[in-house]
């Protein structure tokens, strides 16, 4: 028994910094949606949910898999981490005028009655967001979590400290707001290219060709389509309530939503570092089986908590932060909070498969998830409303871990 507790100690011991990181991002999050609620009407904040809902949705739909192919790459060849870094930010950077562009005419086409300049601030900081992570991707692959804490501490803590500033003093404008925030990310993300240079890993345009850009997105593009399909199941349900109940609707939900997803930082810190560990032995499928059963015993009883906490105290919760105006969402945490094991055992499964570099079966299987997560939605929210998308939430996290793990048996059973 000691052995198996300092075992897991030293699990969560390695990955500490990569905990602090996942801990102050979801306080940091958090605090602004909730100073978002309390500042604005349920309407008005569900629209704002809705612009931050698009804005992510896209950029997952042009993550195009860089991050975690990358992470990989250099994982498996450090020599040349510099070389892959380069060509991999190089490319999202002209990804990015791709990206702006796409929103853009959605948002015109679609949520033309909103404000566009607000949509575009935030598109802005939610791509600067996107290349920070690429950033911390890279670090993640050298084993140097600190260098991304750090880099992410101060810029909050500013932004932060405007939000907090204005919502006791000065009442700015939205506008100001969101401009503040995008200031402090292209400051962490400049921060972020300090500690990557710190760390060997040095950008340079050198490195980068248009002739190299297509056999590189071609390489990352499963990984790519996987990550698409499981932002898409994750968030699609909240563009779907926005066109077909309102933007209150909107705000309940994402509410509720917002806590359940709030829940991964119970587990999500082990992850990231899990990912190279499996990439290093991808090869060694014995090796690979003994880490997914230690680090199952673990995700189990860290999940299986955490659901348990978020069924008990959802209404206590609800109502100590956000008020009685957002009482319907601690039914939606309630419907959700088993889905905290499925979310959890999901991110393992997906993690190993991913390290093992089978990035097919893990695209085609959130596709399905997509496809079911969306069918069930438009059939069920006309007639049931929010309640069904939280339970059809439920459903997709389940049908997820189940097919991962069933693939994952198999393909660990093969010599």
């Amino acid at each position: 028994m000691g052995n198996i507790f300092g075992k897991y100690t030293a699990i969560i011991s390695a990955s500490k910094y990569v905990l602090l990181l996942n801990i102050t991002d979801k306080i940091f999050s958090f605090l602004l949606l909730l100073l978002f609620a309390r500042i604005l009407e349920p309407d008005s904040y569900g629209a704002i949910v809705t612009i931050f809902t698009l804005s992510l949705t896209l950029a997952a739909i042009f993550d195009l898999g860089l991050p975690i192919y990358m992470q990989r790459q250099i994982t498996i060849e450090p020599h040349i981490s510099s070389e892959i870094f380069s060509a991999v930010f190089s490319t999202g950077l002209l990804i990015f005028f791709l990206y702006l562009l796409a929103g853009s005419a959605y948002f015109l086409l679609f949520y033309s009655g909103l404000p566009f300049i607000i949509f575009i601030i935030v598109s802005v900081t939610i791509y600067s967001s996107q290349l920070v992570n690429l950033c911390n991707r890279a670090l993640s692959a050298k084993e140097e979590f600190n260098g991304q804490f750090y880099a992410f501490l101060l810029p909050r803590v500013i932004i932060l400290a405007v939000f907090l500033l204005s919502y006791f003093y000065f009442a700015l404008s939205i506008e100001i707001l969101l401009a503040a925030m995008l200031a402090g990310f292209i400051l962490n993300l400049f921060f972020a290219l300090i500690s990557l240079n710190k760390n060997g890993v040095k950008f340079s345009t050198k490195h980068f060709s248009l002739t190299s850009v297509l056999p590189l997105l071609f390489s990352s593009l499963p990984l790519g389509l996987a990550v698409v399909f499981n932002y898409l199941y994750d968030k699609i349900d909240i563009l779907i309530i926005s066109k077909m109940l309102d933007f209150s609707s909107v705000a309940y939900y994402n509410i509720g939503y917002g806590l359940f997803k709030g829940a991964a930082i119970s587990f999500s810190f082990i992850l990231v570092p899990a990912f190279s560990r499996i990439s290093g032995a991808s090869r060694d499928k014995a090796a690979v089986n003994v880490f997914f059963k230690e680090y199952t015993r673990l995700m189990l009883v860290i999940c299986i908590a955490a659901a348990a906490a978020a069924f008990f105290l959802a209404d206590w919760i609800i109502q100590l932060l956000y008020t009685e105006r957002f009482a319907t969402s601690g039914a939606i945490l309630k419907i959700l909070a088993p889905a905290i094991i499925a979310a959890g055992m999901n991110n393992l499964t997906g993690t190993t498969l991913n390290g093992m570099g089978y990035f097919k079966i893990v695209m085609f299987i959130t596709l399905y998830a997509l496809v079911l997560n969306v069918v069930l939605n438009i059939l069920f929210i006309p007639r049931f409303g929010i309640h069904a998308s939280a339970v059809i939430s439920v459903i997709t996290e389940y049908f997820i871990f189940i097919v991962e793990l069933y693939y994952l048996r198999k393909i660990l059973r093969t010599p």
